[in-house]
């Protein structure tokens, strides 16, 4: 997985392909739930295969929550980070 998102130049194009990870991931979790617990995810986008296995559905989880933040790491960087300060009469 990590040379496929490092494959991508841009952090819109990162974003873009840990989000298509989260989704494979997410119905591999389906596909697992009914079938005896285990699961492997493949993908191919045409550039990179990628081909992973799980032992559970706790793993899966725990990648999706993994990539969910390394995403986020990403947004942030390709929006910024802001506060915005108002006073209590501007609720």
């Amino acid at each position: 997985m990590t040379q496929y998102v490092d494959s991508k130049t841009s952090i819109l194009a990162k974003i873009t392909a840990i989000n298509a990870l989260i989704d494979a991931l997410l119905l591999e979790t389906i596909t697992s739930i009914s079938n005896s617990g285990t699961a492997s995810l493949s993908m191919d986008d045409g550039q990179m295969k990628i081909t992973t296995g799980f032992r559970s559905i706790a793993e899966i989880k725990n990648g999706v929550i993994g990539l969910e933040q390394i995403k986020q790491i990403y947004v942030n960087r390709y929006n910024g980070r802001g506060v915005v300060l108002r006073g209590r009469k501007n609720y």
